[in-house]
């Protein structure tokens, strides 16, 4: 599976499913793109002409060890590349979130994988750090 950017919407997406066209009478061949946002998870569809260039997104995918999280909810992470911490991640909302407070609350050490694209940061996993001891 391949990340496109949809032109309309900017944002990234996963794609699932191309479907082309034959050129018509007085036109040219079409690609519909379907895909999941990676970010919303909501469905996105785009068409572009069969000749054009689509742009693609450069998607990051970083796990940090979680230094801790503030009352606000903000997390604060260690990036071990540039010895800073990284404090403008907000704790995610439902399973995930629940999953990372009940483990930050019982001690553990935890990495947290975090996913960049297009100015858009969002937690994906949390795990605990089986190499801290």
């Amino acid at each position: 599976k391949q990340w496109y950017q949809r032109r309309v919407a900017i944002t990234a997406g996963k794609i699932e499913n191309i479907n082309t066209s034959k050129p018509g009478k007085h036109g040219s061949a079409k690609c519909a793109f379907t895909g999941i946002d990676i970010f919303t998870g909501k469905k996105i569809e785009a068409v572009s002409p069969g000749h054009a260039n689509v742009d693609a997104p450069y998607v990051i995918r970083k796990e940090y060890p979680l230094s801790y999280m503030d009352e606000s909810g903000f997390l604060s992470l260690f990036d071990e590349e540039t010895g800073e911490l990284v404090e403008d991640i907000r704790c995610p909302e439902g399973d995930l979130g629940e999953r990372l407070k009940t483990m930050t609350d019982e001690g553990k050490m935890i990495i947290v994988t975090i996913l960049k694209a297009m100015g858009e940061e969002k937690v994906i996993d949390v795990k605990e750090d089986t190499k801290a001891d």
